[in-house]
């Protein structure tokens, strides 16, 4: 995994939707312009789930947290939470902080 300092993102230029994946068109309103914008570290866990049994890649890492984090500009997105110990913890609401891009995965947060 990369640990960098930014965490990119996308916005549409036409209906200024921010979303969490480097896309060239708007899943929002369809237009083609768009530009990366940096988005901020900060997130919320907004819903979340526990694997116990991964697949793929993912095998080695169960069990896991994988939840919906939603970002400071209301940006959510799918991810891996790192730095869980006791799994009966996490809770919807708790606060968590990009940490950086797995190759594989995409963006993983960390308590």
């Amino acid at each position: 995994m990369s640990v960098t300092q930014t965490f990119t993102g996308t916005i549409c230029n036409h209906c200024n939707f921010k979303f969490a994946e480097v896309l060239k068109g708007c899943p929002s309103c369809g237009s083609e312009s768009t530009e990366k914008v940096d988005l901020k570290e900060n997130g919320t866990i907004h819903s979340f789930t526990v694997v116990y049994v991964g697949f793929g890649h993912m095998a080695t890492r169960a069990p896991y947290v994988l939840a919906i984090v939603q970002t400071e500009e209301n940006v959510k997105l799918t991810t891996v939470i790192e730095g869980v110990t006791d799994f009966s913890t996490v809770k919807i609401g708790d606060k968590v902080r990009f940490k950086g891009t797995d190759e594989k995965i995409g963006p993983v947060f960390q308590y």
